[in-house]
């Protein structure tokens, strides 16, 4: 008779865990991600842009820095970007300053968190099976002018963002990205993410994008100034 007890209470949080909203659930992988206040690490950074079915791939290589919610710093090879929000100063290898504003993109404003779904998109469960969500999101008006939608995979085990698929209006278009983590210092830590995307390079022209961005030989919440994003 207990084991049946058992069994019940065990089917019945089991179901009751499948059928987290999808508000909860990406709150549960925010908070997860929040454990993250600070972090250091080396990167190595590959891409290629595609244009007419040519490219190459170019690699740098840096340091990133980040302090949550919202600050970024990255340098590679004399250049600086310091980033905030969906605003970007940029320092070239003579010391020259350029400012940049992404357009046409994930509003940042409320910090580099899984909350940017939510914010950015209007979600819809697709698939919710032991360990694993689907997530749709079409974007909000004012988003990603050129993506149709996103279908956003969360390990539900973890609650980790673990990869993504984007639907371009422009159908020879291929998006896609997946994460990986480490756990340093009991914490899921992003240290790789790679994919496939798009950049609009001329009068709405898109340009196929391969990415692959590394870090190693993380510090994680060691404490970081804000004076060293000045």
């Amino acid at each position: 008779m207990k084991a049946k007890i058992a069994m019940f209470f065990l089917i019945i949080s089991t179901a009751a865990a499948f059928a987290l909203p999808v508000e909860e659930m990406i709150h549960k992988t925010t908070v997860n991600f929040s454990k993250i206040k600070d972090a250091r690490a080396d990167i190595t950074f590959d891409s290629s842009l595609q244009v007419f079915g040519c490219g190459g791939t170019c690699r740098r290589e840096g340091k990133l820095l980040f302090k949550a919610p919202d600050r970024l710093k990255i340098s590679m090879e004399g250049e600086t970007y310091i980033i905030k929000g969906n605003f970007i100063r940029k320092i070239d290898s003579k010391g020259k300053l350029f400012y940049i504003r992404l357009i046409h993109a994930p509003d940042f404003s409320i910090g580099f968190t899984p909350d940017l779904l939510p914010h950015n998109f209007i979600l819809a469960m697709k698939k919710n099976s032991s360990g694993e969500a689907l997530i749709e999101g079409l974007p909000k008006p004012g988003v990603l002018k050129n993506i149709k939608k996103v279908v956003f995979c969360i390990n539900t085990n973890e609650y980790l963002l673990k990869s993504m698929v984007m639907e371009f209006h422009n159908k020879r278009i291929v998006g896609d990205a997946e994460i990986k983590y480490n756990k340093i210092n009991n914490i899921w830590v992003p240290y790789k993410t790679k994919g496939r995307s798009a950049l609009e390079i001329a009068d709405g022209f898109l340009a196929g994008f391969y990415f692959n961005l590394e870090g190693k030989n993380f510090v994680i919440n060691s404490g970081v100034l804000d004076s060293e994003f000045n």
